[in-house]
């Protein structure tokens, strides 16, 4: 092992010890980022090798999956006297959304209208549900029983009314703030920081650049093994993912003008390009389904973060 390797091997078992990973939401990032676009599916076995090599036993792997398939992220089949995990049904739309979330380019022109959700006709008891699902499409409760997101997607909103059967309680407007005066916009900015978390989100981008770049330093000569290499591009993608998650991605203009969420997007990208072939051989290598191999990827695996730098015949 080279004293570069050794270096990184270090650096890597220290980002490991430090973060206290959850291993439900470590199994998330990887079959987010290597198993979903090639059918969501593998083998136990498979699943707790990679898990291990992030510090996880066979023990505490069987918990978190019995755990995500109680909670309908996952569902297990047994052939024989291999168990398999696979992504159910009514999780596959929430993988897809995080999917383009993380590795889509989601910037749109903002029309300066506010979308508002009055909740004051939403039965009791499905308030708290309603509430919690707009949040994780951005929204944010700046008044009692009113929820607010500057150019909402409409589409989603409707399909989540939908499918909550929240139809008949709900009503929905859009809105115009009115820039009566000088101070209106830093007034309107301040609003925002109060309502949403940013300073949070700030400290957590800072952390996130501070600790991954010194890696993308690292590595960007080549040197670094296949495992290094897998263990990076996971740790990149389930800490990115967790911010990302929380970033309602509000519109530039109602952000600080520090704001490192496209500092901390170059930097995924440019880390993730540098150690996606060799990640790949050693998640490869591994990874097994009932009929053998993991299929090829889906197409929308080669377009993460504008295209890939692969073959997609070799993988």
């Amino acid at each position: 092992m080279t004293d570069m390797n050794a270096k990184l091997k270090n650096r890597i078992d220290e980002l490991i010890r430090e973060e206290v990973l959850s291993g439900t939401s470590l199994i998330m990032s990887i079959f987010g980022d290597c198993i979903f676009q090639r059918g969501g599916v593998i083998s136990l076995a498979s699943l707790i090798q990679l898990m291990d090599v992030f510090g996880f036993n066979e023990r505490s792997v069987r918990t978190a999956v019995c755990r995500l398939g109680q909670n309908g992220w996952l569902t297990s089949e047994k052939i024989g006297r291999t168990s398999y995990y696979r992504v159910t049904e009514s999780s596959r739309k929430r993988f897809i959304i995080a999917h383009d979330k993380i590795y889509g380019l989601n910037h749109h022109e903002w029309d300066q209208k506010w979308d508002l959700v009055l909740l004051s006709s939403v039965e009791l008891e499905n308030k708290a549900i309603l509430k919690k699902e707009l949040e994780r499409l951005g929204f944010a409760n700046i008044a009692t029983n009113v929820m607010a997101y500057p150019g909402c997607d409409e589409f989603e909103v409707h399909n989540l009314l939908y499918n909550l059967n929240m139809t008949e309680q709900v009503v929905v407007f859009r809105a115009e703030a009115l820039h009566l005066w000088p101070e209106s916009y830093p007034t309107l900015k301040r609003m925002v920081e109060n309502n949403w978390p940013i300073a949070q989100l700030h400290e957590r981008y800072d952390k996130f650049i501070n600790d991954f770049r010194d890696f993308l330093n690292m590595v960007e000569d080549g040197e670094f093994t296949e495992l290094q290499a897998f263990q990076l591009r996971i740790l990149l993608v389930h800490q990115y993912r967790r911010i990302l998650l929380k970033d309602p991605s509000l519109p530039l203009e109602l952000l600080p003008t520090d704001w490192l969420a496209l500092t901390a997007r170059n930097l995924t990208s440019n880390l993730y390009q540098t150690v996606i072939g060799a990640s790949e051989e050693f998640f490869l290598d591994i990874a097994r389904t009932a009929e053998g191999t993991m299929p090829p990827a889906h197409p929308k695996f080669y377009k993460r973060f504008g295209g890939l730098k692969l073959t997609e015949a070799a993988y």
